[in-house]
Order: structure tokens, then C-alpha cells, then sequence
């Protein structure tokens, strides 16, 4: 190579190292908060009227609200895989919390493992993936544990009621929550010459509803609201007997002697003092959260900042007869979905379902990155130039072939033994009325049902658990 070739290949060299240098200067810290069970019971998304999160509804007053969030799969498991790794559970059998032998490994990078190889420190702690902060990142952060109530006065059992709520004699200090903002803030505050991405997980309002007292006086028994029921009628008598089997037993919970969630919460008088401490619970995760956010304010890497923050999946509170996840209606399903950060518009709003399989690949796309090979979600960064920008349905799914279809304006519901429900939200937000039978809905409903994916991968069928409960 002559010296002119060569000063020339060291120049392009030079110029392309700068380029990348330059561009990794610019790349913008990233923060994705997820919350454990948290359902639409926020300030900014309306879902009770005795809500108290201030600082969840200041983040959403600063960017911009999905207002019809969703989750991929109603449990724990599913739901964070899938979203750490970007595939729908339809596509790997991960349906359930419980492993099946049939599913697949996810070839693609988890969202830190992504991060990482393209040149970001990553901080994760808290609950990010299944009751860890994942496998992958610079500084990893478990659970801690937490207080439990005086010998005796324990009633949580994870498959028991959730009416397990306590107030602890306890300061916030004492908790999990408090602790993983603590360490959440310390990285925040550590200065590094690399972009940040932080992947942190609130345990709270995930049972058991155990918090400090102080909380649970801000939600009086006797000012308790519980959720609106239909006016004179049974609101199980139109769902199919499928869809009455899962609300009963979640598919894969035993009963109380012979008694649902509901049913037993009912009789032993559980519904009030529960939603008291769900209310609780939200109210002390949002604080810590807060403390959080409150720290993001002064960047000390002197960068850019998107904030992102949704919940695993909803939560029932006795809506349709049914308590907790393990369905795929909307309370199951709908969850906070909040974006903050440079170029959005604060206090703005989208309507466009929007749901957990995109969270991966648009926070690749405000990092500035090109989005890998093999998501299945879409950014949502045009959404966030303009609201209005349509996109496809959010699709949720709980076991081979139970499919929910969310629209802006319609649920489809496609349960494996081929039995259906239709909801037209416009009239009907609380899913009373089932539609899936009436002949003017017939063209609807064939559309809808044309969006739920095919050839979904074998897994676990909800009619496995039932025939578990004939033994």
C-alpha cells in the first residue's frame, strides 16, 4: 500500500472510531421501572377513584400515557420474559409461572444483554425477570426481603385468598421496596464515561399486601369502594362455561374447600379489608418510586434521559367474580404504560393499544440503536411524535390456544375449546355484556378473530389444570 492509501485507510479509520466515539457521547440514559401486580388503580388512568400515586400520575403529567397498556400473558413468569426477550409467549410455550417440557429457549439477547453489547453500562435490580434482576449487567441488585407480621397473624399462602393484607408495625426503611430504590439511586448517581441503562423492579402491590401501617390509614374500611357490578343481573350469565372454570380456579389453583377466591372472600367478609390493602400497597410503592424518580432530575452523566414505566400485568379485585391474574380480560390485562423524556409532550396521551412486547424494541430505538433482528414488538417512538400514528392490536395470551384481541375499541377473547367473548369498549368498559353470539357483531368478530396468531407453539392447556381438579 503506497503512503497516500495508507494515510488515506488511516484517515477513514480515525474518522469512523470518532464517529462512534461521538455517537456513544450522545446515546441517552435509559430507565425502565416495571411494578409487581400493579393494575389501572393510578391517578392518571382512572381506575378507582380512591387511588393515591402521585408520583407515578407526575411522571405520566411530564410525557406521555398509553392508556390501553396491556400485558402479553396475565402471570409473572410469561409476562417478563417475554418482554425481556422480545418474543410472544404464543411463539415459545412460556405460558405459565409453571415450566412446561415443551417450551423453547429465546435465541434473542435480553434487553441487558442487547444494552451491554452496545457499549451501555447496565444496573438492574429489584424484580426485573421471574423474582430476579436477570443475569446480565454491570451491577446486579436481588429482592431483599421483607418485614412479616408477629408470629400468629400470617395468613399469607400463595395459594390461598389474597386477602392476606397486614399493616406492619414497620418503617418504609425495613422494606424491599425502599431498599431497591436506595441502591436504584446510587446507580443512578454513579458517574461513568458510558450511557446508562437501568432495568429496576417494585415489588409492591404483589401480595402479600403486607406494608406499614401508616399506608393502610390513608384508606379508611368504612370509605372503601369496591368495583362496580352490573345492576340486577349475573355478570357470568353470558361467558362461556370455560370462561367461568378459569375465573374460578385461574386455571391451575385449587379451591377452598369448594370455594373461589371470590366466593371465599365474600363469605368470610375479606372484600373490603383486601381492597384496603391493595390501595395500601400501591400507595407505599408509588412513594418509593418517587424517591427514585426525584433523583433522575439531575443527570450526572450529563446525558439525555427516557423513563419508562409499566407494570408485569393487572390485577382483579373481584371484577367479573374473579380475584387476582389468571385470566385474559381487560382488568387482567391492562396495565400502566408511561413514557417520559426529551421531545415528548408533557401531558400528552395515546390511545393506540400499545402492550409489553414493544417496550424492548422501542427502548432500543430512543437509545438511538438499530432494533435486532427476531422482535415481534414495534416502537413506539412514532407514537410519540404523533398519538394519532395507528398501530396493530395487543395480543395476550394464558395457555395454548386462549387468545385475548384488544382494539381501541373491542376485546376478542378465543378460549381453546373454541368458545368466545366480544366486549365493545365504547359502551361497555367493564366487559358486561358479551357480544360474541349476536348476529350484527358476526362480521366484527370475524375480523378480530383473523388477528390471533396461528400455528401457536404447544404448551400447557388451562384444560390440563381442570382435569387435575376431576381427580
Amino acid at each position: 500500500m503506497d503512503t497516500y492509501k495508507l494515510i488515506l485507510a488511516i484517515g477513514i479509520v480515525s474518522t469512523a472510531l470518532q464517529e462512534g466515539s461521538l455517537a456513544q457521547e450522545k446515546r441517552p440514559d435509559i430507565v425502565f421501572i416495571i411494578v409487581d401486580d400493579l393494575n389501572d388503580w393510578i391517578g392518571c388512568l382512572g381506575g378507582h377513584p380512591d387511588a393515591k400515586s402521585p408520583n407515578i400520575d407526575a411522571l405520566a403529567a411530564e410525557g406521555m400515557m398509553f392508556s390501553q397498556g396491556y400485558c402479553n400473558s396475565p402471570q409473572c413468569r410469561p409476562s417478563r420474559t417475554s418482554l425481556m426477550t422480545g418474543v410472544y409467549p404464543f411463539k415459545t410455550g412460556t405460558y405459565f409461572n409453571a415450566r412446561f417440557r415443551e417450551e423453547t429457549n429465546v435465541k434473542t439477547p435480553t434487553l441487558q444483554q442487547f444494552f451491554m453489547g452496545s457499549g451501555y453500562r447496565v444496573a438492574s435490580g429489584g424484580k426485573v425477570f421471574h423474582g430476579t434482576p436477570g443475569k446480565h449487567g454491570d451491577s446486579l441488585f436481588r429482592k431483599p426481603a421483607d418485614p412479616k407480621p408477629p408470629k400468629g397473624k400470617n395468613n399469607f399462602n400463595a395459594k390461598g385468598a389474597p386477602s392476606d393484607g397486614f399493616a406492619l408495625n414497620a418503617k418504609d426503611e425495613q422494606m424491599s421496596d425502599y431498599k431497591v430504590a436506595e441502591w436504584a439511586i446510587e446507580q443512578w448517581n454513579t458517574v461513568s464515561d458510558k450511557p446508562l441503562l437501568m432495568t429496576v423492579g417494585f415489588f409492591r402491590p404483589h401480595r402479600p399486601l403486607h406494608v406499614p401501617k401508616p399506608w393502610f390509614e390513608k384508606f379508611p374500611l368504612a370509605s372503601i369502594q369496591r368495583p362496580a357490578e352490573p345492576n340486577g343481573v349475573d355478570d357470568w350469565d353470558d361467558i362461556p362455561e370455560f370462561a367461568r372454570r378459569l375465573a374460578r380456579t385461574h386455571a391451575h389453583k385449587s379451591l377452598h374447600n369448594g370455594l373461589s377466591d371470590h366466593e371465599y372472600i365474600v363469605a368470610n367478609d375479606q372484600w373490603d379489608s383486601t381492597i384496603q390493602a391493595y390501595h395500601a400497597s400501591i400507595a407505599f410503592v408509588d412513594r418509593q418510586i418517587g424517591r427514585f424518580l426525584q433523583s433522575l432530575r439531575q443527570n450526572p452523566r450529563g446525558r439525555e434521559t427516557y423513563v419508562m414505566l409499566v407494570s408485569d400485568h393487572g390485577w382483579h379485585l373481584g371484577e367479573k367474580k374473579h380475584w387476582c391474574k389468571g385470566a385474559i380480560w381487560e382488568q387482567t390485562t391492562h396495565i400502566p404504560f408511561i413514557v417520559c423524556g426529551p421531545g415528548i409532550k408533557a401531558g400528552s396521551e395515546c390511545t393506540c393499544p400499545v402492550s409489553l412486547i414493544d417496550v424492548y424494541p422501542s427502548l432500543v430505538d430512543l437509545a438511538g440503536l438499530d432494533v435486532p433482528n427476531g422482535l415481534d414488538g414495534a416502537s413506539i417512538k412514532p407514537q410519540l411524535a404523533n398519538p394519532s400514528t395507528p398501530r396493530g392490536p395487543a395480543i395476550s395470551s394464558y395457555g395454548e390456544g386462549n387468545t385475548s384481541i384488544r382494539t381501541e375499541h373491542w376485546r376478542y377473547i378465543r378460549y381453546e375449546d373454541g368458545s368466545e367473548e366480544l366486549y365493545d369498549h365504547r359502551i361497555d368498559p367493564n366487559e358486561w355484556t358479551n357480544l360474541a353470539s349476536t348476529p350484527e357483531h358476526k362480521d366484527t368478530k370475524e375480523k378480530l378473530a383473523e388477528m390471533i396468531p396461528k400455528n401457536q407453539h404447544p404448551g400447557l392447556k388451562v384444560q390440563t389444570w381442570f382435569d387435575e381438579f376431576q381427580k
